[in-house]
């Protein structure tokens, strides 16, 4: 698909420039949603953390300041997205003539994420939790099944950087301000973020090990270049990181070329944020939608946004449809105009849905998203979610029917394309 800048003709043939028409109005804007890089600055740290994560989470999963049944703070900021449960400490320390923080204040971070950690996970207090959008529920703990403690120190920063501290046999990560910025930037779905936090646990397991360097934005870029990984860092005893690895990194042609693609993939994250218009019991489909890291979501936000093209342009049908494989999720995306009542469409999209599941027969599950054919500001969007562990004869003959009756992918076309996440230039 070809790239469409803010001043080109926009592909709705409307004659005007993208950013003066569709750009501005709905899923397909392209931008990365409040520029392209966050910095803490200018405001409360607590609340400009807040805000990136929310950013790089969405607002679904994101609590500021939770409370515990006696009124007490539990923690500046509480992410709980399925299984996993990530507590942040936020601190703007200052530090004195020898560039160093004040002891005290550095462990009451600590002892602060230990103490929500033994609320919720060792006493086992009922917590109330909130956010704009979900409203109140009540947190279970027996659906998590990784935590990671997060001490942000977003002040000025120490001449000596540590990566990790330990507090009653908890392990919490250390994040300066740099940090923040940079890993909330970079790794900015709950996929990514997390399996960086995963890998770096590992890394530093052994109590024996030690590492040298600069900081945690050279950590974060030999991740990146090592596949995702420290494979090759784990049978060290001691490790020592150049200054520069990331600088290095971000000017490479590849990982710039990289960052210009991804603009895309904000479609995806536009259509998770609507998702909550869909009524009660959506957030099980946003987390769905969420589950995608960053690449995935960028062939996702590719793929919607070329269907939507077809489908505006379409002028012989009124309902156009494509399906995509990604992560081993079957994504069924309809376009309709049709006049008939909302209830006709979400009925078309279950059944297109389930056509789709016994097409791709290896995967389980099939999530499937319509919205109208042309664009416009005022886009409604219907989504639906099967899943069908087994596939048998019952399940062929119905999608047979539905096939005959409505001619739902009777005769459709197989295209495979390959993405490469870091391009290299022809």
């Amino acid at each position: 698909m070809a790239k469409i800048g803010r001043n080109d003709p926009c592909p709705c043939k409307s004659g005007k420039k993208y950013k003066k028409c569709c750009l501005e109005k709905d899923e397909t804007n392209l931008e990365k949603p409040s520029g392209e890089y966050f910095r803490l600055k200018g405001e409360k740290a607590e609340e400009i953390v807040h805000e990136l994560a929310t950013k790089s989470f969405l607002t679904d999963w994101c609590y500021k300041n939770p409370k515990l049944p006696d009124g007490n703070e539990l923690c500046d900021l509480l992410v709980v997205f399925g299984e996993v449960v990530i507590i942040w400490q936020i601190k703007d320390l200052k530090i004195n003539k020898y560039g160093k923080y004040q002891e005290s204040k550095v462990k009451k971070n600590l002892r602060q994420l230990s103490g929500a950690n033994k609320n919720l996970f060792d006493l086992k207090r009922e917590i109330t939790l909130e956010n704009p959008r979900r409203g109140e529920e009540k947190f279970d703990t027996s659906k998590i099944k990784e935590v990671y403690l997060i001490s942000a120190l977003t002040g000025e920063e120490e001449n000596f950087f540590s990566f990790f501290e330990e507090f009653k046999d908890k392990k919490i990560h250390v994040f300066n301000k740099e940090a923040v910025e940079i890993i909330l930037n970079e790794l900015d779905t709950i996929k990514d973020f997390i399996g960086y936090l995963r890998e770096k646990e590992k890394l530093f397991a052994m109590d024996t090990r030690r590492f040298w360097g600069s900081g945690e934005k050279d950590l974060l870029a030999y991740y990146i270049i090592g596949g995702r990984s420290f494979d090759e860092l784990m049978e060290a005893d001691v490790i020592y990181l150049d200054e520069g690895f990331w600088e290095h990194l971000s000017k490479k042609p590849e990982y710039v070329k990289k960052q210009e693609e991804n603009k895309i993939s904000y479609i995806w994250d536009e259509i998770i944020n609507r998702v909550h218009t869909s009524g009660e019991g959506y957030e099980r489909f946003a987390r769905e939608l969420a589950k995608h890291h960053r690449f995935e979501r960028r062939i996702l936000g590719k793929a919607f946004f070329d269907a939507h093209v077809n489908a505006h342009n379409e002028t012989k049908n009124n309902v156009f449809r494509r399906v995509i494989e990604v992560g081993g999720v079957t994504y069924c995306f309809m376009f309709s105009d049709d006049k008939k009542p909302r209830e006709f469409r979400r009925e078309l999209l279950k059944r297109t849905c389930f056509v789709a599941r016994g097409l791709n027969k290896n995967n389980k599950k099939v999530i499937g998203i319509a919205t109208e054919m042309k664009f416009n500001p005022t886009c409604s969007y219907d989504f639906c979610m099967i899943d069908i562990p087994d596939w048998g004869e019952d399940e062929q003959k119905q999608m047979e029917e539905i096939q005959k009756e409505l001619g739902i992918f009777v005769n459709p076309t197989f295209i495979s394309v390959h993405e490469d996440e870091y391009p290299k230039d022809k």
